[in-house]
């Protein structure tokens, strides 16, 4: 088992790779909804399935789980999540934004995350303790005590069904890409990011870049997360805030819940 920039290296360059079959089959591929409505399509399976052998030829006792397919590999304390297509309706409806993440997951605790962005021709990454990089340049969120009315902030769709959009400060952009959302948010194209709903994979990557770039997670109602419960206590449960932390302290004391229905 090699070091940890060693499998980040490894990985970055699996996301390029897998980047540019994206890029090239993208505007072909067929598309089917699955049992939640959701969309899925030829190019997210063969990713996955490409993404999942090159692991596991190089980890052949890790973990390996995603979005499309079975829990496979080796069964080891190590696992690997996988999004072949974050934002596959993006990607079905021509929306350029949409991503590819890998994450690992060792011992409960997010350790190393890699979000390639096709359309945009980026890559992000991080590993623990790291810092947090975009095409080899470091990034940090930016921090403030209150949001401009023209900052960004990105609440996903269930979010918004759960919080009264008028508490929410700035302008309101749902992305349609978690992944890319936090890669967002980790680079201060966006302040904040507001989630509800997500699966492992959506996160698993881009919660250890958006931490290493400085942001924090906690519940609407005030509860601080770590980055390993944010992660591992998926689907995403309560409304939650990805945020720098004054930001997110602002959006704690503002945000309101909707009513039930």
């Amino acid at each position: 088992m090699g070091t940890l920039a060693d499998d980040l290296e490894f990985v970055k360059n699996l996301a390029l790779e897998a980047s540019d079959v994206a890029r090239t089959r993208h505007a072909q591929v067929q598309a089917q909804e699955k049992s939640n409505k959701s969309f899925v399509t030829d190019l997210d399976l063969d990713l996955e399935k490409l993404i999942r052998q090159r692991i596991a030829q190089r980890f052949p006792d890790d973990t390996l789980t995603g979005e499309e397919l079975a829990t496979s590999g080796g069964g080891g304390p190590r696992r690997w999540s996988i999004d072949p297509i974050d934002g596959t309706g993006n990607l079905v409806h021509g929306l350029p934004l949409w991503s590819i993440s890998i994450g690992l997951i060792e011992g409960g605790e997010p350790v190393l995350g890699v979000i390639a962005i096709p359309p945009l021709n980026e890559i992000y990454w991080a590993t623990r303790g790291g810092g947090a990089w975009r095409d080899g340049q470091a990034i940090h969120a930016d921090d403030a005590d209150d949001f401009h009315e023209h900052d960004n902030v990105s609440a996903a769709t269930n979010a918004l069904r759960a919080i009264d959009a008028r508490t929410i400060p700035g302008r309101i952009r749902d992305l349609g890409s978690a992944c890319t959302e936090l890669a967002f948010v980790s680079c201060s194209r966006t302040r904040a990011a507001i989630f509800l709903g997500e699966q492992t994979h959506d996160v698993a990557a881009g919660a250890v870049i958006a931490a290493e770039a400085g942001c924090w997670f906690a519940t609407v109602d005030g509860q601080m997360l770590t980055l390993g419960a944010f992660v591992t206590q998926t689907p995403v449960r309560v409304p939650t805030i990805i945020a720098p932390p004054n930001r997110l302290d602002r959006l704690v004391t503002t945000l309101k819940r909707l009513p039930p229905l």
